[in-house]
């Protein structure tokens, strides 16, 4: 059994619209606390597998916005169960085949349906929030090939399919007078994670969906060094430091909203980790994290054979690190 010596969960992820559509998101930077009796979700199907996790945090920190975290208790979806989410998937996909470069291919544009539940402090349903995980990456020949669709054409169809998601909530499952968020969350086509694209909820009987506007980069890229020269440069730094650990790799990832850093994930991988390796690493970038403006989010993790090792914040402007024992 795994001993967490010290583990803190952070879900604070930040996110921003674009400034033309006038669209003004703020949230909370406190955290939801669980509703209790704590109770499993009664659903999940996907037609592929994607980021549950960033899907998971990434929508109750939008959800923010709507419900607020100070008088706001978060539970796991409890309305839609497995074969509602795969039926309304299928019902969702049923589109006319599409021609790209000379190859028919039938589109499954939604690849899955994430529901959270809202509560006020008396266990009452306040609201729900839904995400359609939607992809552009468009399989064929028995799912061995694959043609990219240009995202605004999935984005477009996923707005309608949004708001038969909403109507059938109010009319099958007696929520009628319920508010009901949805997102609309599309997964990468790299290895970077996938992002939010549009947020939103009823309004006169229309779904009143704004675009969000923040999305990942590798902050060694090329990208980066050419917009964010600063960034770059540290993390050239942070690598030209650990020199010495010849097999230690850094996936350095970045969110951004519109062109400013917000969050800082730093993934550093390696076959064993001992403690006095995490500790010594944690010392030595230490100075390099804090140069980051105090507003961006800094995480960093250990992986070793897949699993987290240890996990290092920065918490009240301090860096701390947190180590996991088998």
């Amino acid at each position: 059994m795994k001993k967490i010596i010290c583990l803190l969960l952070c879900l604070l992820i930040f996110t921003g619209c674009e400034e033309k559509e006038n669209v003004d998101i703020t949230y909370d930077d406190t955290y939801y606390k669980i509703a209790t009796p704590y109770k499993n979700a009664v659903g999940s199907y996907s037609i592929r597998s994607f980021d549950k996790n960033e899907v998971e945090s990434m929508l109750m920190n939008l959800s923010s916005n709507f419900f607020k975290t100070n008088n706001s208790l978060y539970q796991q979806g409890q309305y839609l169960d497995s074969d509602e989410i795969k039926n309304l998937i299928n019902q969702f996909n049923e589109t006319e085949p599409i021609e790209i470069d000379k190859i028919e291919i039938k589109p499954k544009f939604i690849l899955s349906i994430y529901e959270q539940n809202y509560l006020t402090v008396n266990n009452n349903l306040k609201g729900i929030s839904l995400a359609l995980i939607v992809s552009n990456k468009q399989y064929y020949n028995d799912n061995k090939s694959y043609k990219i669709i240009d995202e605004e054409v999935v984005l477009e169809y996923a707005k309608e399919k949004a708001d038969e998601l909403v109507k059938y909530m109010h009319e099958q499952k007696n929520l009628k007078d319920t508010r009901i968020v949805v997102g609309i969350y599309l997964e990468s086509n790299n290895t970077l994670k996938g992002s939010f694209k549009y947020i939103g909820e009823l309004n006169k009987n229309k779904l009143d969906l704004k675009h969000v506007n923040y999305n990942y980069q590798s902050l060694d890229s090329n990208y980066i060094m050419t917009n964010d020269f600063d960034t770059y440069n540290n993390i050239l730094a942070i690598k030209q430091s650990l020199n010495n650990y010849t097999t230690l790799y850094l996936n350095p990832i970045g969110l951004y909203k519109n062109k400013d850093l917000v969050r800082l994930d730093l993934n550093f991988t390696k076959s064993y980790f001992s403690n006095i390796d995490i500790l010594t690493i944690s010392d030595i970038i230490k100075n390099y994290l804090n140069s980051f403006d105090s507003s961006v989010q800094i995480n960093v993790y250990f992986k070793s054979n897949n699993k987290i090792k240890a996990h290092m914040i920065r918490k009240d402007n301090k860096l701390e690190t947190y180590i996991l024992e088998d």
